[in-house]
């Protein structure tokens, strides 16, 4: 394990709708399973995907888009949106955390090792902006909930983190246009 006596797990974010992109981003071009790939040649483990509402993880698991070994983590009952399943899946019990969406199309595991080795926070764009769904939570970490609901308030606390020449790799794909647009770049990046 890279990260010396350190324990620094994967937690991907793939419980959303996909409206905008007409397709289940967590399994386009094998989205999981390439992120998972890479999370496990950054040495980070556990691994689980955070997979939205039941059944979904196990079809998900199923239908073979999840590779073995992998946690399944379901939204809770009542959750509403990621803030909800974030607040009660960030509640203690995990090891250190780098998180990930699934539509992370050019995430690889030299971004994943970057990211943790800049210690715990958000890391920033190539624009400076946060990239919340990015951050790095250290263990036992407890996710506050925002009155409000937003994601990125979760993670208000943790510092900024800069990935210098990797801040690009942050990038993920809401459309079709961005998925083919990133997709193609993938090369470039070695993912």
């Amino acid at each position: 394990m890279p990260w010396g006596d350190r324990v620094v797990g994967l937690l991907l974010l793939a419980g959303g709708r996909s409206e905008r992109m007409g397709v289940d981003k967590a399994v386009l071009d094998g989205a999981l399973s390439r992120l998972v790939r890479e999370g496990r040649r950054a040495g980070l483990s556990p691994i689980a995907v955070l997979a939205g509402p039941a059944p979904r993880g196990e079809d998900l698991v199923h239908a073979g888009h999840v590779p073995d070994g992998v946690l399944i983590v379901d939204d809770p009952p009542g959750s509403t949106c990621l803030h909800d399943a974030l607040v009660a899946t960030l509640d203690g019990r995990w090891p250190a955390m780098l998180l990930c969406p699934c539509d992370a199309v050019v995430a690889n595991a030299e971004l994943f090792e970057r990211v943790v080795r800049a210690g715990e926070g958000v890391p920033l764009d190539g624009n400076g902006r946060r990239q919340h769904l990015f951050a790095h939570v250290p263990s036992a970490w407890v996710a506050e909930a925002d009155p409000r609901q937003r994601s990125t308030a979760v993670f208000t606390g943790l510092q900024d983190i800069e990935v210098g020449e990797l801040a690009p790799l942050l990038a993920s794909a809401n459309t079709p246009e961005e998925h083919s647009n990133l997709s193609r770049s993938r090369k470039t990046y070695g993912s």
